[in-house]
C-alpha cells in the first residue's frame, strides 16, 4: 500500500513539473502605446524596458531594426502588445524616412502591396517578414 502511494504521489509531481515547464508565456500588455515614436537620446533596450517588453520582441516587431545598427529621433517603432490610446491609428503614412503603413486589423501583406502596386515578395524582402500571413496590427511596414 506503501509503495502504491509513494509511486502515485511521484507520478502526480511529475506530471505537475512536466505541465510547468511546456506552458508558453502569456503575452503581456505594454505600458506604452501601440506606436513609440523615437525620441533623442533613445536606445532600443531603454525603450524595451521603459514599454514593458523584451529586446527580442522589439526586434521582432520592428525586424527592420536588424538591418541597421542605429535608430534615429523621428522613426517609428512598434510596440508589441501596446495600447491604443483612444483610437486605432493605423494606415500609410510618411515620415522623414518615407513611406510606411501602420497594419490595421484585418489588413493583408496582399492588400497593403496591391494599395502600394508592388508586390508581397517585395514587401517581405523589404520588411525582414518571414511568413506573409504573419502581419500584426500596429506593425510598421517600409514599402520603399
Amino acid at each position: 500500500m506503501f509503495v502504491k502511494r509513494s509511486i502515485q504521489i511521484v507520478l502526480i509531481v511529475a506530471v505537475l513539473i512536466a505541465s510547468f515547464a511546456f506552458t508558453s508565456r502569456a503575452q503581456a500588455w505594454s505600458s506604452c502605446a501601440s506606436i513609440y515614436v523615437v525620441q533623442r537620446g533613445d536606445w532600443l533596450a531603454k525603450i524595451a524596458r521603459r514599454c514593458g517588453v523584451t529586446l527580442s520582441e522589439l526586434y521582432a516587431a520592428n525586424p527592420w531594426v536588424g538591418y541597421s545598427y542605429y535608430i534615429y529621433p523621428g522613426q517609428v517603432l512598434a510596440i508589441p502588445g501596446g495600447y491604443v490610446p483612444g483610437y486605432a491609428y493605423c494606415g500609410a503614412g510618411y515620415d522623414s524616412y518615407g513611406s510606411y503603413y501602420i497594419v490595421c486589423r484585418g489588413d493583408t501583406l496582399g492588400g497593403i502591396a496591391l494599395y502600394y502596386g508592388t508586390t508581397v515578395s517585395y514587401l517581405q524582402w523589404r520588411n525582414g517578414i518571414p511568413n506573409a500571413d504573419r502581419i500584426y496590427p500596429g506593425q510598421v511596414i517600409r514599402p520603399y
